[in-house]
Parts: structure tokens; C-alpha cells; sequence
């Protein structure tokens, strides 16, 4: 037995390594066991979508059937209350690829097909001949059985377990009826009758268990408005694709379905349905050869569409009417006798009610109430004009000697070319042929063979030889339609009537006098009259003592008429309470199932929900460890390699679970004091290098500061006259404007005066006024300021220095003297002053020029010792400058040229 992987990880990495090496049935095996272990898995549903997609696509490749449903299985009952979209796509997937399958393979079967066709002149190979001879099959056919057969079984396998899956599933309903709608176009693209019977049956007995068990957990309702209309439809589907396929059992088994369903649904049915419906069942009565329901079928069809001219086209409805028209006037007429035994008539009892219920009708139909109906829904207006003779000839008219002469060119030129309407003929020729016998036996007692051959004569293609008459009467009189005999020896027929046949006759309108029986009943019915009138007469004591006793009996039945009728309301009373009462009841006791389902299948919501919460929980707890384990790695292993990589040290990245954090940050802090050490002795030694290059610099440059002061020199002393006289140049230039500019202003002086002194005038008052505000701002400033000033001279003035607070003696204070008790103030450090090093002269600003007068020694040169000179007691120093007070800048020393050049 293979090893079984809890993680859909592992297992979908195995299955990987062992499709890899072409073992995909063992891969196969691997995923399954994992779906059927039985312990409890907490699987997240990011991994198991890519464990089940590979599952499903090892299923379809393999064709096993039965492992996908297993697997699917589990897989359902693991999302079913987490993941219903996981599980949908699932299912889609094994479709698509499954549709897929099947058109490769066709493909593949075509391309074969082609490729052994050797000599397209050739009609006939001897192997083809050879077949031919064994099988009636062609090689395409056996090519389809070898390699599309197998998918279409596998599909079909496939519908048909979801199906089985998805059943009674109210989390799943809307999936069922999509995949029972797909197995149904399934059957109708590739003409599966068998299997589209097995399916009907399979969702018929799924409906059954919908109805059966409606308090299972997750069961359907089908008090859902929107889940019956999705059966309906459902359905319809299965009607239409049933009559494609012209299996007319199951569409009639298809049509009893929606009837329950139409009558179990709260919602009315749609009129485009309904039409749908009655249309359906005008082809099964057709099929069925049930005149009368075809009739009745087609009569609710036009009354449903008689008003909607837009929705269904006049086309359709004018269609409709020539077949209401056609199929009513080609019902047998059935002339009831009391010769014929009633035992057919209770046999059919149960069909006609059943049938009756299928129209949606309230009474069973008979001809001569859809007769009527032609009348009242109009039905001529809508028949084209031709046809409209046909219901005056049949129905209307006597005229038994020429009914079939004016009859055979309706039927020869405007029923005959009609596809739709010629189906209708040989029914039509039987019920002219009835009329015409049922008329010419209320004329005549006798007629001859060859007058009724001449007079049923149609012409061709409808035309009847004598044997077809010949049975057609024999038949009918079999059945009481006729009461006549055959006289074979004088070559006539002669009609019997019954005297004692108290039947009327179905259209009294194409009678022309009484028949024998009728005269016979109006006989007993006049002697009967006559004889009472004798008696009144005769025996008047015997007519008051009946008159008496009818009286009595009359009273009686009045007062026993009384007692029934407040027995019968008091009894009616008692049936509606105890109606109303078993209503309550009923109704009190589905509330109380209802709410006891509701609450338990809360109680399981709650159950479920907090199941799922501490599975979240734990998988959240369990992804957060995992996390922290493979950070913490992670930080290791960066850790080691930083070492490896930076300080060479022999970690082994592969051993990092045996290592510590705490030894590798030990070892990290060794490596930093390690690198630490070294940067230290490095720049100990970069330090060294450069004072002996600075040593190095200034010996060599002694020899060649003389000569470079004096080229500097004089270059200073060349831009100092420069400068001089540009500027000289440029304040002259600055003269001349400056007086023209006010020759040309004087010119306005007087003008400006007399402006200036009218506005001082004008504003003399205004400008006092903010001249006085501006004096008050400006001396409280100078209040506020002074203030300031004084608080702050306070504060220095009272501020003693750290270092005189320690009991110095300064003016006006006394020292201060330790107590002996107090402890002795720390002792003082030496003062060692700073080791000092060489610093670079900086090169003085480019822009330099000296002051008009100044010497050689001046400015920034004042510091400056002649080169030549020794260092002495003129040469100027630190000490120097701090008693002259004067520092020389950094930005003005200078600096040799050529060590400028080096620098550069």
C-alpha cells in the first residue's frame, strides 16, 4: 500500500515527481488517498484548489469514472460550508475538459478517415469489400467506436455522478439545474436516446426525493418561488428536447411532470411557457392518434394566443386557427347506442381524467362543445378564406348526395399542399364518410352498393376502392357507430333501426324527420296522455283521493325537506368548524416543524461557524509559527552567510538548525572587535605615513620659498594697480552721471517745492496726527527696550562664575574656609597641554588685493617670517598673537605656488 501524505503540498509534489517519470496512475492513487483519509483535516483552501485541479485533470485523462465521484465527493463535504465557489469551478473544469476530450477526439477521427482514403477514383478497396461483407459498419463508424465512444461514455458518466453528488442540495441547487440542462443538450447534440431516457428517469427520481424527504439537512424547498421556477424551466428543456428526439413517452411522462409542477407552484407560469406546453402536447396527441384531446390541445393553444399578436406574429396564429378548425371537424363522430357495452367507456374513465387535467381543463371535451368553441372564440375570422367552407359542408348543410363532390377539391388544392395541414385528410374522408352514411340512413331504408360506391367517391390521391368502404362500415357498425346490414345476395345495404333506442341524435340540425325510435317513444308517450285523461274522467273519487294523498305527500316532504335541510346545515356548520379547526391545527403544527427546523438548522450554522472559527484559529496559530520558524531560518541563515562572506568563518549553511542565535551574534561581536583592531592599525599607520611625507614635503620646498614670495609680489603689486585704476575710471564715470542726472532734475525743483508744500499743507493734520503716534510706538519701544536691557545688565551683573564660588578671595569678599568636619575638595589634575601638529597653509583668496600703503609685512603677511630668516623670538607664533590680539585666518595663510599645484 503507497504511503499516505496528510498535506495536499507533499502529495501534490510526489504526484508531480511521479508524473514525471510517467506514472501517472500512481500519481493518481497518491492525490486519492489523501481526499479519502478518514482523520480529521484542517486543509486551507489555497492548497487544496491546485491539489484538486491536478486530481481532476489525472481523473479525466485516465477516464476513471468512479475515483473522480469519490474524490468530488470528499471535496464537497470539505467546502460545501466554506468554499461553494471552489466547488463549482471544480465541477465546470471536469465538464470543459471532459467537452474538450471529445472534440480532440473527433478531430482525430476525422483526420484518420481522410488518411485511409488511399485513390480517390477508387470507389471500392477489396478490404472494404472484404468488411463489408462481415459488418454492415463503415470505417467511420468504427473509427468513432474506437476513439470517440470512450469520452462520450466517460461524459455521460460524468453528468450523471454530479448529478448524484448535487441532488436534494439546497447550497448546490442552482449548480444541479445548470449540469441537468448540459446532460440534456448533451443527449439532444448527439442523438443519445437511451441515455436521454435514463436521465429523464434519474431527474424524476430526484424530484421525488425533493418531495419525499424535505426535512433532511440542506434540503430543498420547493415553496421557493425562484428554485420551482428553475425546475420549470429545467423541464421545458427536457419537453422540448424529448420531441426532438421524438421520444414521445418520455415527452408525455415530461408533460405530467410540469402539470405537478404548475400546480404545486405559487407563481403563475409564464404565457410564453404555457403555450410551449399546450404546442408540445398537440404533437404527443398527434402521435398518440387521440383526435378528441388533439382538438382540445389545439383550442387552449389559440385561445392563449389569440391576444398576443406582437409576442407570437400573425403568421403563428392564423397557423393556429386552420388546426383548430382541421382538428375539430376531424373528430369521429361517435353516435352513442345502447347496443354498445360501456365497459370501453370505464376502461378510458381514468385516461380521459388524466388527460383533462393535462389541458388544465375543468370538464372532459367532447365534439360538440368544441364545435361550440369555433363559434365563441372566433375561429373562422382567423382560417383562411378557402378552408371555411369545410365547417358549413361538415356541420352546417344536408346534402348526403354530394357531400364528397364539393369536399375533394378543399382537400385536393388547399389542404393536400400543406405539410402541417395534409396530416388531417384521412380523418377528414372518415368523418365526411360518417356523415354521409348517418344522412343517408335518415332518408332511406335501402340503398345500393354501387349508389353509396359512386356517392363516397373522392378523387385521387384520397379516392377509396369498395373493400375500404366495405370495412370502414363494417367497423363502425362493429362499434354501434352504424345500425345497417350487408346484403351481399341483392348487393344492397339496408338500414336497421331500433325501435327501442331511446339515444338522441348528436346534431339535431341535419335531421330531416323522425326516426323509428323517436316515433316509437312519442307512441307510448301520446297513449300514456290519453289514458290519464280516460281515468280524470271515469273514477273522479279515485283523482281526489290521489290529489289528497299527494297533498299529504307533498306536506311530508316539505317538513322531512325542512329537518334534512337544518340537518344538513348544521351538519355543514360542524364540517367547516372542524375544517377550520384541522386548518389551525395544521397550521399551527407546520409552524411549529418550521420553526423547529429553523432553529436546528441555526444550532447547526452556529455549530458549523464555530467549528470553522477554531479550525481558522488553529490554522492562523499553526501559519504564524511556521512564519516565525522560517523567519528566525531565514535571519540565520542571512547571518551566517554575512560571516562566511564578510569574516571567513567556517559556518556550514546547511547546519544552521544545530546553531544558536546567540552563538552567531557571539560570533558577529568577535568579528566586529576583529575589524575594529584592524581599522585602528591601519589608520596608526596611515597617521605615521603622512607625517613623514609631510616631513618629506617641507625639506624640499625650503630652497624655493624665496623666489616664489617675490613672483608672488609682484603679481599682487600688478592687480593692486588694476585695480586702482578701474576703480579710479569707474567713479569717475559715476561722477558724470550723477551730475547730469541732476542738471536734468533741477529743471523740476521749483515744481516738485510747490507739489511738496501744497500736500504737506493738504495732510498737515494727518501727517501730525500718525507723526504723534509713531513718536509714542517709538519712545515706548525705546522703554521697553531699555527695561530690557537693564533686567539682563541686572542678572550678569549678579552672575558668579563656577570657579569663584569655591571661597576665592575677590574685592569686597572674604575667603572662604573649609570646616574640618566637611570634606576636602578633589585634588586638581596637572595640565599637560596638547602635542602639536604640523597644519597646511591656506592659499589667501584670489581676489585679494592689498590696502592702498600697506607693506610687505601688513594685512595677512604681518605673521609672515622672510624665508631665510630663523625661528626666533621675532618670528611670529601662537604666544605673539594672542598678546597682539590679532588671528590669522585659515582662508588668508598663505601658501606656496607650487605646493597649490601639488594640492590641486
Amino acid at each position: 500500500m503507497p504511503p499516505s501524505f496528510q498535506k495536499p503540498e507533499i502529495a501534490l509534489k510526489r504526484s508531480e515527481e511521479l508524473i514525471a517519470v510517467g506514472q501517472q496512475g500512481s500519481a493518481l492513487q497518491t492525490l486519492y488517498d489523501v481526499l479519502s483519509n478518514k482523520k480529521p483535516r484542517g486543509f486551507n483552501n489555497s492548497s487544496l484548489e491546485p491539489f484538486i485541479n491536478k486530481f481532476v485533470h489525472l481523473c479525466v485523462e485516465q477516464k476513471k469514472g468512479k475515483t473522480l465521484k469519490d474524490g468530488l465527493q470528499q471535496y464537497r463535504n470539505m467546502t460545501q460550508n466554506s468554499n461553494i465557489e471552489s466547488f463549482e469551478s471544480v465541477v465546470n473544469m471536469v465538464l470543459d475538459l471532459s467537452e474538450s476530450k471529445i472534440q480532440s477526439a473527433q478531430k482525430q477521427a476525422d483526420k484518420l478517415n481522410l488518411e485511409t482514403i488511399g485513390d480517390l477514383e477508387e470507389s471500392e478497396t477489396p478490404e472494404s469489400i472484404l468488411l463489408s461483407v462481415i459488418s454492415s459498419e463503415q470505417s467511420k463508424d468504427r473509427t468513432d467506436r474506437a476513439l470517440v465512444t470512450p469520452w462520450l461514455k466517460f461524459l455521460w458518466e460524468s453528468y450523471r455522478n454530479l448529478l448524484e453528488l448535487l441532488k436534494n442540495n439546497s447550497r448546490f441547487e442552482k449548480l444541479y439545474q445548470s449540469i441537468a440542462q448540459k446532460a440534456i443538450a448533451f443527449c439532444l447534440t448527439y442523438q443519445r436516446k437511451t441515455e436521454f431516457r435514463r436521465l429523464c428517469e434519474l431527474l424524476r427520481s430526484h424530484l421525488q426525493a425533493v418531495v419525499k424527504y424535505p426535512n433532511q439537512p440542506y434540503s430543498i424547498s420547493l415553496s421557493d418561488a425562484e428554485v420551482m421556477q428553475r425546475y420549470i424551466e429545467t423541464r421545458f428543456l427536457q419537453l422540448n428536447a424529448a420531441t426532438e428526439l421524438e421520444l414521445w413517452q418520455e415527452s408525455f411522462r415530461s408533460v405530467e411532470d410540469l402539470s405537478s409542477l404548475f400546480i404545486q407552484s405559487r407563481r403563475a407560469v409564464k404565457p410564453s411557457a404555457l403555450a410551449n406546453y399546450y404546442e408540445k402536447l398537440t404533437r404527443i396527441m398527434f402521435r398518440a392518434e387521440n383526435q378528441l384531446f388533439l382538438a382540445a390541445a389545439w383550442h387552449c393553444y389559440f385561445n392563449l394566443i389569440r391576444g398576443q399578436t406582437k409576442a407570437v406574429g400573425e403568421a403563428e396564429i392564423r397557423r393556429a386557427a386552420n388546426n383548430v378548425l382541421l382538428s375539430t371537424l376531424a373528430v369521429p363522430i361517435i353516435r352513442p347506442s345502447s347496443k354498445v357495452m360501456s365497459a370501453e367507456a370505464s376502461e378510458n374513465k381514468y385516461r380521459t381524467q388524466k388527460l383533462t387535467s393535462l389541458l388544465m381543463l375543468s370538464t372532459p371535451p367532447t365534439r360538440q362543445t368544441l364545435i361550440s368553441n369555433i363559434s365563441r372564440l372566433s375561429v373562422l375570422e382567423y382560417v383562411r378564406p378557402e378552408l371555411r367552407p369545410i365547417y358549413d359542408l361538415l356541420e352546417g348543410k344536408f346534402h348526403p348526395l354530394s357531400i364528397c363532390k364539393k369536399l375533394t377539391p378543399i382537400l385536393r388544392d388547399s389542404i393536400a399542399p400543406n405539410k402541417d395541414e395534409a396530416k388531417y385528410i384521412p380523418l377528414l374522408r372518415n368523418v365526411t364518410l360518417t356523415r354521409l352514411i348517418q344522412q343517408l340512413s335518415q332518408v332511406y331504408s335501402t340503398v345500393r352498393m354501387d349508389v353509396l360506391y359512386k356517392l363516397a367517391e373522392f378523387d385521387d390521391p384520397f379516392k377509396l376502392n369498395p373493400i375500404d368502404i366495405e370495412r370502414f362500415i363494417v367497423n363502425g357498425t362493429r362499434r354501434g357507430e352504424f345500425q345497417l346490414r350487408l346484403d351481399y345476395e341483392n348487393r344492397a345495404i339496408v338500414f336497421d333501426v331500433d325501435t327501442f333506442d331511446f339515444s338522441k341524435p348528436e346534431n339535431m340540425a341535419t335531421q330531416l324527420q323522425s326516426s323509428p325510435a323517436e316515433l316509437m317513444r312519442l307512441q307510448l308517450s301520446s297513449i300514456s296522455v290519453s289514458l290519464s285523461k280516460v281515468q280524470r274522467v271515469v273514477c273522479p273519487e279515485y283523482i281526489a283521493a290521489k290529489v289528497a294523498e299527494h297533498n299529504e305527500s307533498v306536506k311530508y316532504a316539505k317538513e322531512a325537506m325542512e329537518i334534512e335541510r337544518s340537518s344538513a346545515a348544521a351538519r355543514k356548520e360542524y364540517i367547516e368548524h372542524k375544517k377550520k379547526m384541522m386548518e389551525a391545527l395544521i397550521s399551527r403544527r407546520e409552524k411549529e416543524e418550521a420553526q423547529a427546523r429553523l432553529l436546528k438548522q441555526q444550532q447547526e450554522e452556529e455549530r458549523e461557524r464555530a467549528h470553522q472559527a477554531e479550525l481558522k484559529i488553529k490554522r492562523e496559530r499553526e501559519r504564524i509559527n511556521k512564519e516565525r520558524e522560517h523567519a528566525q531560518r531565514e535571519e540565520a541563515k542571512k547571518l551566517a552567510e554575512s560571516l562566511k562572506s564578510k569574516a571567513g568563518l567556517s559556518v556550514d549553511i546547511e547546519e544552521l538548525e544545530n546553531l544558536d542565535t546567540n552563538r552567531l551574534l557571539q560570533l558577529q561581536v568577535e568579528h566586529l572587535e576583529k575589524e575594529k583592531h584592524e581599522v585602528k592599525t591601519r589608520l596608526k599607520n596611515a597617521s605615521r605615513q603622512m607625517d613623514h611625507l609631510e616631513r618629506a614635503f617641507r625639506q624640499e620646498e625650503r630652497a624655493l620659498l624665496h623666489e616664489d614670495f617675490d613672483q608672488q609680489q609682484a603679481e599682487d603689486l600688478k592687480n593692486h594697480k588694476e585695480g586702482y585704476i578701474a576703480m579710479v575710471e569707474t567713479a569717475k564715470a559715476k561722477h558724470e552721471h550723477d551730475l547730469f542726472a541732476k542738471h536734468r532734475l533741477a529743471k523740476i525743483l521749483k515744481d516738485y517745492n510747490i507739489t511738496k508744500n501744497v500736500l504737506n499743507e493738504r495732510n498737515a493734520e494727518k501727517v501730525a496726527i500718525l507723526q504723534a503716534e509713531a513718536q509714542k510706538k517709538l519712545e515706548a519701544a525705546k522703554a521697553s527696550r531699555i527695561a530690557e536691557y537693564r533686567k539682563l545688565k541686572a542678572e550678569e551683573e549678579s552672575y558668579v562664575p563656577p570657579n569663584k564660588r569655591q571661597g576665592l578671595q575677590t574685592t569686597g569678599q572674604t575667603a572662604f574656609t573649609p570646616s574640618p568636619s566637611a570634606p576636602s575638595p578633589p585634588a586638581r589634575s596637572v595640565y599637560v597641554p596638547p602635542k602639536r601638529t604640523a597644519t597646511e597653509f591656506s592659499s589667501p583668496s584670489p581676489a585679494w588685493s592689498p590696502a592702498p600703503g600697506a607693506g610687505p609685512r601688513g594685512g595677512a603677511f604681518s605673521s609672515y617670517k622672510k624665508p631665510g630668516t630663523p625661528l626666533g623670538k621675532d618670528s611670529p607664533n601662537l604666544s605673539d598673537s594672542s598678546k597682539t590680539g590679532k588671528t590669522t585666518s585659515s582662508s588668508n595663510a598663505w601658501v606656496p605656488s607650487f605646493r597649490r599645484n601639488a594640492q590641486k
